[in-house]
């Protein structure tokens, strides 16, 4: 069953987009379909805060990674928290140096149970032994949701030598690097994209690969799983040396047909530098078609080629999907090297790059020029329109109307200091307004924190929450080097 747009807040998600529905004065949201929410994985209606701790030290061994989940409430992220990491009673595979466990995360309901679960980027596991070891040949790990939240019990681990999964593990290729899911063949089981993007597609060149793996009742599965790069029949493009093809990943309805479909960010090379670039592929019945795909360099939006950008390298450092102007498309905000976001409006047909204007005229393609960060999109202000937050200091949160991001801007201060970020923006208390959630660093060591914030209906921001692994009541503790929240959910 696919998911449909009702009235009601928007959830943006690594994943897509999820409308909510809370009938009034009763409790937490839930999916206008009954699907689970991404993220929620006990099903209680909030969605939980997984949080990568991708550098913890596990029984002596370095950077092994693991991955906290603060489980959700009416006043958002708890102290009731599971901690997951390989070697733990159930979980597969062995707690190993250098693993990075953690580094990328992204939820869905892969087995369309009600309940949400969690795929787990190690881009840097090494897989066999020996002559046949194969260093950072990456792998993904996957736990399934239930009434009492995130468990083992069908854990599943993926590689390039998994049965049905296109590639062969190589040294390097950094499988589960990115990761996304959606619901790219509109059957109801979420599906998952995993970036592998120093895979070998070109003999001497790291051009990236990404592998699709289809939700089914029984969970992930590689029966009729797809594989895409550059150099994929009908894929624009002009593959250039190391593209690192699927880098960065994000799925959502773009053309608002009722399938997911992917957006993969890559480098390609452009008047001599490397210059970012997105690809988009539809979703349809049959999964992704790389039928009416796109490819949208920065160049293509007048980003790179000012004389600000004097070093060899303008790249895509954030993207985000949501439907900033309520016609049942998603928008795309992304951001390049921190400095320019631009906000691209879905059509039947995809994007549809041209001239871009200042902020402030809704409906129209915009660009925001230093704008210092990331771009993300959802509903801070719980009028069931999309806002947008751009990082800052203090955050600019471009507010949504009916007719799309309006002349009004709200500044929220950054409390905690230390060079914190916005990762994401979350309905961590079940409906709108969601929060913003930001990660890092107060004590210089790497050790990592979680900040989250929720907006308010005049557009102030609510309190600031701030979550590391010494808060009471969370397992472990802060050490150096720990990266808790690099990445969050």
């Amino acid at each position: 069953m696919r998911r449909t747009f009702t009235a009601g807040a928007v959830l943006v998600l690594c994943g897509g987009v999820v409308p909510l529905v809370s009938p009034a004065g009763a409790g937490p949201a839930v999916a206008a379909d009954g699907a689970a929410i991404p993220f929620d994985f006990d099903g209680d209606g909030y969605a939980d805060l997984a949080v990568g701790v991708s550098g913890e030290d596990l029984r002596g061994k370095l950077n092994a990674g693991a991955v906290q989940v603060l489980y959700g409430s009416a006043s958002g992220p708890t102290a009731h928290d599971q901690f997951w990491h390989q070697g733990r009673k159930g979980v597969k595979g062995a707690v190993e140096a250098g693993d990075f466990f953690g580094s990328a995360l992204a939820s869905g309901d892969f087995d369309d149970d009600g309940f949400a679960d969690l795929a787990i980027g190690i881009p840097r596991e090494n897989i066999g032994r020996g002559s046949k070891r194969r260093v950072n040949a990456g792998t993904v790990q996957v736990l399934y949701g239930s009434p009492s939240g995130l468990t083992a019990a069908r854990d599943q681990v993926w590689h390039q030598d998994s049965k049905g999964v296109p590639g062969v593990n190589e040294a390097h290729d950094n499988f589960g690097s990115a990761l996304a899911a959606g619901d790219f063949d509109g059957d109801g089981f979420a599906d998952l994209a995993i970036g592998s993007p120093r895979e070998n597609t070109k003999a001497g060149h790291n051009t990236g690969r990404v592998v699709v793996l289809r939700g089914s009742a029984e969970g992930l599965r590689a029966g009729g799983v797809q594989s895409w790069n550059e150099g994929s029949a009908g894929i624009a493009s002009e593959p250039l040396g190391d593209e690192d093809f699927g880098g960065m990943l994000e799925a959502g309805d773009v053309t608002g047909d009722g399938f997911d479909d992917l957006l993969i960010v890559v480098r390609d090379m452009a008047e001599g530098k490397w210059r970012g670039a997105v690809h988009l592929l539809l979703g349809s019945a049959t999964g992704l078609t790389s039928a009416g795909s796109q490819y949208i360099g920065l160049t293509d939006l007048g980003i790179g080629l000012t004389t600000k950008y004097t070093d060899q390298y303008t790249l895509i450092t954030s993207l985000s999907l949501g439907d900033v102007n309520a016609d049942g498309r998603e928008d795309l905000a992304l951001n390049a090297d921190g400095l320019d976001t631009v906000l691209l409006h879905g059509h039947a047909d995809g994007f549809r790059p041209g001239p871009l204007v200042a902020p402030g005229q809704p409906g129209k393609d915009t660009i925001w020029r230093d704008s210092y960060g990331a771009a993300l999109s959802g509903d801070l202000t719980g009028d069931g329109y999309v806002d947008l937050a751009i990082n800052h200091d203090p955050m600019i949160i471009q507010i949504g109307t009916s007719k799309g991001l309006g002349s009004t801007v709200a500044q929220w201060p950054i409390d905690t200091g230390g060079g914190y970020r916005l990762v994401s923006v979350r309905p961590l208390s079940g409906a709108s307004p969601h929060w913003l959630i930001l990660n890092g660093d107060d004590s210089g060591t790497q050790a990592g924190s979680v900040a989250v914030r929720q907006g308010t209906a005049t557009g102030v921001p609510g309190p600031e929450t701030l979550w590391s692994q010494d808060s009471p009541g969370i397992k472990d503790s802060t050490e150096p080097g720990d990266k808790f929240g690099w990445p969050v959910g």
